[in-house]
């Protein structure tokens, strides 16, 4: 087997095999079961340091020239891949060769990614400037009533891009970190 892949950026236990990242590529669709884009699926890759950018944009070029993926337009004209019926048998048939805990790393970050971008549909954060700097607002929503409304005073435009930023990334956790606090238990 050829060991061609670029290696930097991959963390240790990372692939470093192309054909093995293509079949990850496959595991991860066939077990995400619905099309995604690419920066959706680049997004997971990078976030376990499994893969590195260049390997993995190669592998999403090479799958859909021998048909694995294909692309297809969403209504709102995103482009999305969606695995073919032999990205499929090629994902059940070799991902037993993939390590475990690169299966494992790849869905659990998977679905912390599906987590955070669910919350985020579900939490609003704007800023806008007052006289004296800005005032971040952030409603986080729920079933019934919000389970948070709250707004912060910020001396700088920076600050609040930061906070914005910090919050987008991983919102339960901010609540979860916030109530904790709130109640002495840090």
């Amino acid at each position: 087997m050829a060991f061609n892949a670029f290696v930097g950026g991959i963390e240790p236990g990372g692939l470093t095999n192309d054909f093995e990242v293509k079949i990850l590529i496959c595991f991860l669709m066939e077990n995400i079961g619905h099309p995604m884009t690419f920066d959706e699926l680049n997004e997971i890759f990078q976030n376990t340091g499994l893969v590195n950018y260049f390997e993995f944009a190669e592998s999403i070029s090479d799958l859909e020239r021998t048909g694995h993926i294909c692309k297809e337009t969403s209504e709102d004209g995103q482009e999305l891949f969606s695995l073919t019926e032999i990205g499929s048998v090629t994902a059940r048939t070799f991902q037993k060769t993939l390590p475990l805990s690169v299966r494992e790393k790849t869905m659990e970050t998977a679905q912390h990614m599906a987590q955070v971008e669910k919350c985020m549909d579900e939490v609003d954060i704007s800023y806008s400037p007052v006289s004296d700097g800005y005032i971040l607002k952030m409603v986080m929503r729920d079933i019934g009533s919000d389970l948070l409304d709250m707004k912060v005073f910020l001396p700088t435009e920076e600050e609040c891009i930061a906070l914005k930023e910090r919050i987008e990334k991983d919102p339960a956790q901010f609540y979860a970190r916030m109530l904790l606090t709130m109640m002495g238990e840090e």
